[in-house]
């Protein structure tokens, strides 16, 4: 049972978002730090969210606090997403924060759930693999795409403006949906999935304002250009390098500074130079 005298001592830790309580009476600690860390910012987090953690289970113990603890920033995201929203919040400190949080959390479980269900209903509705596996799809190189991808997120949501934001984004699921987990599935044929590249850019025009189209027609069509040519790629060298130089395609298109003549299709590369092996 959550008492007044532990909501007093958890005003004493200022890295203490949030604390929520399960029905087994273990609470969940949120702390400030982000939930999706960059690599390089894995040994620094770890650091700060053991002693932010250790402040706060320390003073809880000597209120007299007596169950287990959870630190929220050390579960999968989609464990998260589940005790933000179903176990009761006892204490909050920063309600800004916490709604950040919480729709990071849900946004990355809600993408692993489609994928999950797109990948499992691609195998339903095909018994048998056309070919080969690629090698980015074997459940080791899955593991680490997805643990790359997550770790990325700052990036992908820093993008400015909005615009480019949505457009990026965008890109990313219909790769995902029509590139990689097809390839992954081993149910389609890379010929046919190459085949499908230009459908993303009418997919892309469609979310642009028409006011904005003469602009953005040609850095969709860079997007367009550098998938088509990195789809080129035979099959066996489709490794979660490759994977990773997919997503990074439309992140890696500068923002038009100039209203061109030429509108989308165009075929203009932009990545021409760029090792995608050494991304």
């Amino acid at each position: 049972m959550w008492l007044d005298r532990y909501s007093a001592v958890c005003q004493e830790c200022p890295d203490l978002v949030a604390v929520y309580e399960a029905p087994d009476s273990r609470i969940a600690l949120l702390l400030r730090q982000t939930l999706v860390p960059l690599p390089v910012e894995f040994a620094s987090l770890r650091r700060a969210t053991r002693s932010a953690a250790r402040a706060a289970s320390s003073k809880l113990r000597a209120a007299g606090f007596r169950g287990g603890f959870m630190v929220l920033q050390w579960q999968p995201l989609a464990t998260v997403a589940a005790v933000m929203r179903d176990w009761p919040c006892r204490y909050a400190a920063d309600a800004a924060r916490r709604a950040q949080l919480a729709a990071v959390a849900e946004r990355y479980a809600a993408d692993e759930r489609y994928l999950a269900n797109q990948a499992q209903s691609r195998r339903r509705a095909a018994p048998r693999p056309v070919g080969s596996l690629p090698p980015f799809a074997t459940a080791a190189e899955l593991h680490g795409l997805q643990s790359w991808y997550d770790a990325m997120a700052p990036s992908w949501l820093g993008i400015e403006p909005l615009l480019r934001r949505g457009l990026v984004l965008k890109a990313h699921r219909w790769v995902a949906e029509h590139i990689l987990i097809p390839a992954a599935d081993g149910r389609t044929a890379p010929f046919e999935i190459r085949e499908t590249i230009t459908r993303l850019g009418f997919a892309l025009i469609e979310m642009i304002p028409p006011d904005d189209r003469a602009v953005w027609s040609v850095w969709v069509g860079l997007v367009v250009g550098d998938l088509e040519r990195a789809m080129r790629r035979p099959s066996a060298d489709w490794n979660q390098a490759w994977a990773r130089w997919l997503l990074l395609i439309a992140y890696s298109v500068p923002i038009p500074r100039e209203r061109p003549a030429p509108t989308w299709p165009v075929r203009l590369t932009s990545l021409v130079g760029v090792d995608p092996y050494h991304i």
